[in-house]
């Protein structure tokens, strides 16, 4: 089917590619981590390009608050003010391979540790576990499409 709604219709799509990977993963393949990763980048990337004002007005505590996981910062810079500016540090780690794959002790990933760099110097760096991962994207995309769907109603005028 042709997308009709291009940053939405990606975001959705992927997150269905993300649901049959992690039902049908194994240890030859398909890998969920790695598709969980792929799918930041077309879940969340675009739909944040269009949304980062509106990601900018959500701070870290009324996030935090709101049951959204956050990743443990681990060094390197300011702590993020906004959801918006932890979600730029989150796309822009992951779009760059700033990445770092936290094992169980048993050979699975448990964590990843992404990475922000601004001309060669550490800005940002934190770790976050796959499932806390998997949360993260889900409740964007909850919120992408609910910011959508209030758009999308008419106004109400006085």
């Amino acid at each position: 089917m042709m997308p009709h709604e291009p940053v939405l219709d990606m975001m959705r799509r992927t997150m269905i590619n993300l649901a049959f990977i992690e039902r049908h993963a194994g240890n030859e393949g398909p890998f969920e981590v790695t598709q969980l990763i792929n799918s930041f980048l077309g879940a969340l990337a675009h739909p944040w390009e269009r949304l980062k004002e509106d990601l900018a007005n959500i701070s870290i505590s009324e996030a935090k608050g709101a049951g959204w996981p956050l990743p443990e910062q681990q060094g390197g810079g300011d702590k993020p003010e906004s959801l918006g500016d932890l979600l730029r540090l989150l796309r822009n780690g992951i779009a760059h391979g700033n990445l770092t794959f936290l094992s169980d002790g048993r050979g699975q990933i448990q964590a990843i540790r992404i990475a922000n760099y601004n001309r060669g110097r550490l800005t940002w760096r934190g770790a976050i576990s796959v499932q806390e991962m998997q949360t993260l994207l889900h409740r964007f995309v909850a919120l992408v499409e609910e910011i959508d769907h209030e758009s999308r109603l008419p106004r109400r005028t006085a």
